[in-house]
């Protein structure tokens, strides 16, 4: 089911248009790397790699998330359709019968 999910979301992912946003962590990125050593720019990188998994899993988290509260609510709202069908029947048979 996680899988379906993590197709889902990546299906009708929408990168994010503001390209000035994109653009500022690759900007720092480009600084550091011309003022660290080795050893240190693959720790940045790491904590980078960590950071843009981290936000890919709370993403999918909160896809899956709002995917099940739209299930529940179409649930819900399908009864309640119902419900209000069931009473329009009856007053329709109750003012025939009249």
């Amino acid at each position: 089911m996680k899988n379906l999910m993590k197709t889902l979301y990546w299906n009708l992912y929408t990168p994010c248009e503001n390209r000035e946003t994109e653009q500022e962590p690759d900007d720092y990125h480009k600084q550091l790397i011309d003022v660290l050593g080795k050893p240190e720019r693959k720790l940045v990188l790491r904590i980078i790699d960590g950071k843009d998994r981290l936000a890919d899993e709370i993403g999918l988290g909160n896809f899956i998330f709002g995917f099940k509260l739209a299930t529940q609510l179409a649930h819900e709202l399908k009864k309640y359709d119902g419900h209000l069908r069931s009473e329009q029947t009856a007053d329709e048979d109750v003012r025939r019968s009249t």
